[in-house]
């Protein structure tokens, strides 16, 4: 919800001084209850992200810790999860870039800890009437020191580096027109993982973000293959070995204030679960869906 905030102030051109914007956020993943498609039972999360900056330069900074419970039918000790995220952005008339890093310390045994790198290189043109048209590429590095491949089993427990590169590269277009705003996105993500079975993997998402008055909504597709992967400009990292394939998310908030809003939102990501208690007994050989809930509030000031 921050990039939606400081995306609107930014677009409108009001964003004149120093401005640090803190949500807090929450959320809950229900996995389902067929054991023939996943471990998993559910997973709470909780976090808080700043930014920090003006015009000419952005601080993003986030924290979350995530927990999953596994179905009671297996003995999996339950995993525990924290997510440090530290960007900064320098933006200029026509130019931007962005560099930072994510770091994932974790008890999983698939990747165990894990540095992300982030670069993000873009460009924007403001048209007639408050219009921006914005197209850039993210650049990330996953580096996992103690992960496993597909190969690895219970009784040949081999331990090895993970490294991935992914290349995102984004258009969007925002339009205002009287109380009424829109932006409009496209993504694509290509990963090049050579230390896995399969070395590609593709996939696209689509969102658009309607805002009118002090309300908005929006609306998310993706589809195609995903392994390991980043997204949210290096802020959400699928730190294991399931294969996402396609799912949506419909979010919509309200502005109390100009500086306090109350923002939620709905997804559903399908995937093929992999071994996640890496006993190789089976492999799941049909898809699961999940279901994730958050709730955050933005302040400003």
């Amino acid at each position: 919800m921050k990039k939606i905030i400081l995306g609107s102030l930014l677009c409108a051109n009001v964003l004149m001084a120093e401005v640090a914007t803190i949500t807090p956020y929450g959320g809950y993943v229900d996995y389902g209850s067929d054991l023939d498609k996943s471990y998993k039972d559910h997973a709470q999360f909780y976090g808080a992200s700043m930014t920090y900056g003006d015009l000419s330069y952005l601080i993003e900074a986030d924290y979350m810790h995530f927990a999953t419970k596994y179905k009671s039918d297996y003995d999996i000790r339950d995993m525990n999860q924290d997510d440090t995220l530290l960007v900064f952005g320098k933006y200029y008339s026509n130019f931007m870039f962005r560099v930072g890093i994510h770091y994932i310390s974790t008890n999983d045994v698939q990747l165990d800890d894990g540095y992300i790198g982030i670069l993000t290189l873009g460009g924007y043109k403001f048209l007639e009437k408050g219009s921006k048209f914005s197209y850039g590429l993210n650049t990330y590095y996953s580096y996992y020191k103690d992960g496993h491949d597909e190969k690895s089993d219970a009784m040949n427990d081999k331990s090895k580096s993970i490294g991935i590169f992914q290349f995102s590269p984004y258009l969007s277009y925002y339009n205002v027109s009287g109380n009424w705003n829109n932006t409009a996105e496209l993504k694509g993500h290509f990963e090049f993982a050579n230390d896995y079975d399969k070395s590609d993997y593709s996939s696209f998402e689509l969102k658009d973000t309607v805002f009118y008055k002090s309300f908005y909504t929006s609306l998310k597709y993706y589809n195609g293959e995903m392994r390991t992967g980043v997204k949210n400009g290096g802020s959400v990292v699928y730190n294991t070995l399931d294969l996402m394939k396609n799912g949506y998310e419909v979010g919509m908030g309200y502005y109390f204030t100009k500086d306090v809003s109350l923002n939620a939102k709905y997804s559903q990501n399908t995937m093929r679960e992999y071994d996640s208690a890496n006993t190789q007994t089976r492999e799941f050989d049909k898809d699961n869906t999940n279901s994730v809930y958050v709730v955050s509030l933005s302040y400003s000031y």
